[in-house]
C-alpha cells in the first residue's frame, strides 16, 4: 500500500493518504516540511529507508519506535536490511541513532552481532 509520509520542522512524522497529497502539486511545498517520502509500506526497503533518513533528521524517536514495531524493524530485520539494501547517507547517518535509541544496543555490540549472525540471516521474500 502506498503512503505519504513528511517530518515536520518540529520533529513530528505524519502519514498522510495519497489521496489527499497525489490531488495537490504543492502539497509538501512548505517551510515547515523538512523531508517527505512516498512508501510502499509493504516494500522493506521503503520502511527502512523513512525510518533511517527521518531519523538522521531529527524525527521524534517515540514515533521511530512506534513504526518500527509496527513494521517489524528489529534487530534480525536489520540484518537482512544490511544484506540487500542500498543505503544512502541519510539511511547511514541514522542508523547509528537507531541502533541505540530504538533496539537498545551499543554501536560496537551491535556490529559484533551482525557479524556472528550475517551467515544465518537469509533474505527475505518481497524486499
Amino acid at each position: 500500500m502506498k503512503w505519504y509520509y513528511y517530518l515536520h520542522t518540529n520533529g513530528d512524522l505524519i502519514g498522510k493518504n495519497p489521496i489527499v497529497v497525489d490531488n495537490d502539486g504543492s502539497y509538501f511545498d512548505s517551510p515547515f516540511v523538512k523531508a517527505h517520502w512516498l512508501i510502499d509500506t509493504e516494500a522493506r526497503d521503503d520502511g527502512w529507508k523513512l525510518l533511517l533518513e527521518a531519523t538522521a533528521l531529527g524525527a521524534d524517536i517515540t514515533h521511530i519506535k512506534e513504526l518500527a514495531t509496527k513494521w517489524g524493524a528489529t534487530f534480525e530485520d536489520s540484518i537482512e536490511m544490511l544484506k540487500h539494501c542500498e543505503p544512502t547517507e541519510l539511511m547511514q547517518q541514522g542508523l547509528s541513532c537507531f541502533i541505540k535509541q530504538v533496539l537498545g544496543l551499543d554501536e560496537e555490540e551491535y556490529w559484533k552481532r551482525v557479524e556472528s549472525n550475517w551467515e544465518n540471516a537469509t533474505l527475505k521474500s518481497g524486499g
